[in-house]
């Protein structure tokens, strides 16, 4: 679950649920999750940025960044 002590993780966390994917008998829930995020400022330098749900461990954020990297991912599969 969020840090509700982290509002912009838990905004993160709800838009992720409410665009997870629906099954025939409800939504999946959402248990962790980990992100990339590019950033540009007004100078039109960019950057990296990347972050992860409190519930989700540095061990746990870091293997979900590698299998996005690496991981062989069927068409369409979320």
């Amino acid at each position: 679950m969020p840090d509700s002590s982290d509002p912009r993780r838990e905004a993160i966390h709800a838009a992720i649920q409410a665009s997870g994917p629906e099954f025939d008998h409800g939504h999946a829930v959402l248990t962790g999750w980990a992100l990339v995020a590019e950033w540009m400022d007004e100078d039109g330098e960019r950057w990296l940025s990347k972050a992860h749900a409190p519930a989700t461990t540095s061990w746990a954020a870091g293997g979900m960044y590698h299998e996005a990297l690496y991981g062989d991912w069927p068409d369409g599969d979320w």
